[in-house]
């Protein structure tokens, strides 16, 4: 396919782009940064796609118009993963570092799992949420985060459910067009079965099978925007201190918390991790099991036994580094 590409990187750009989308990477608006550079490369006046220092820097440079995290980074970014990509089918290309943003993401966000009491709390006043003529939320938030907790599905992928995506016959979801393009199916646990089936009577009596499931009075589906906002303030009713935005806890952790939690109950049946891990890694529309193992040793430290058993699973995938 032919993205348009300028100047000496052209086929090499076009080949880049097709080899991200074949690993399930969208790869828009990264397309478009690279025609940009592919533009900005014809002024060096090059022979062979050769990526200097030169033209790397020069490509690097902050514009005066950008933000540092939201525009320089994504062109950075790009040209970074076009260079390691040149480097891996053989040519000279050199590398970008994008100094400021490295020192600027030194703090990192650091996931929070909830205990097993903060998660009976949230549900606990979730259900309290007082009943509003001119909101659903009230029937909404209860379902929706005991959805996020047995299911460790991404917000966005529940903020996208449909009814189409439901087979409240069998207790299963489709989740289509995910992170990586992957689609999966979710069986879902009996009580929360019970509990979709007990909400789809009381908000969807009639529907099309576009109507979204967690939608407001107007049925426009509810934003990453609202349930951010009730999720805070859920965390104060249960008394979770909350950092401030960017800061967590997030509504993200819900996942992180059903993997862990997950995890320990695999750890206390005694399970074989060797055949937990895999399935938790389909089932959560991971990449690969190393993606699993990298998430829950993240997370997991605050329950030692699991760290332990995971250590002793994954530590191929973490080589000891001799000095």
């Amino acid at each position: 396919m032919n993205h348009s590409f300028q100047g000496p990187f052209a086929s090499l750009l076009d080949e880049f782009i097709e080899f991200k989308r074949s690993m399930g990477f969208k790869y828009v608006k990264e397309a478009q940064h690279l025609k940009r550079f592919s533009e900005f490369s014809v002024q060096f006046g090059l022979d062979e796609p050769k990526l200097s220092k030169e033209i790397s820097d020069a490509w690097c440079l902050k514009r005066p118009y950008e933000k540092l995290r939201n525009g320089t980074d994504q062109r950075v970014t790009c040209l970074r993963q076009f260079s390691l990509y040149l480097v891996s089918i053989g040519h000279n290309a050199h590398i970008p570092i994008h100094i400021e943003n490295k020192k600027s993401r030194k703090s990192k966000y650091v996931s929070y799992v909830f205990t097993h009491e903060e998660i009976a709390n949230i549900i606990k006043f979730s259900d309290q949420i007082y009943p509003n003529r001119r909101s659903t939320m009230h029937l909404v938030m209860p379902v929706l985060v005991r959805l996020l907790y047995s299911t460790g599905m991404r917000i966005m992928e529940t903020l996208k459910l449909q009814m189409k995506h439901l087979d409240l016959v069998n207790g299963v979801l489709l989740i289509e067009n995910t992170k990586f393009n992957k689609d999966r199916y979710i069986p879902l646990s009996a009580s929360m079965h019970s509990i979709l089936k007990q909400y789809c009577e009381v908000m969807h009596k009639s529907y099309l099978p576009e109507d979204y499931l967690f939608v407001g009075v107007t049925r426009e589906p509810y934003s990453h925007h609202n349930i951010y906002l009730r999720f805070r303030e859920l965390l104060l009713q249960a008394g979770i201190p909350h950092a401030g935005r960017g800061s967590g806890p997030r509504v993200h952790d819900l996942r992180h918390t059903y993997a862990c939690h997950a995890l320990q109950i695999a750890d206390k049946r005694q399970i074989d991790l060797y055949a937990a891990l895999p399935l938790l890694s389909t089932y959560m529309g991971h990449e690969s099991i190393q993606a699993t193992s990298l998430y829950l040793r993240m997370t997991a430290e605050v329950y030692p036994a699991i760290t332990d058993a995971i250590s002793a699973l994954c530590s191929h995938v973490f080589p000891e580094v001799k000095v």
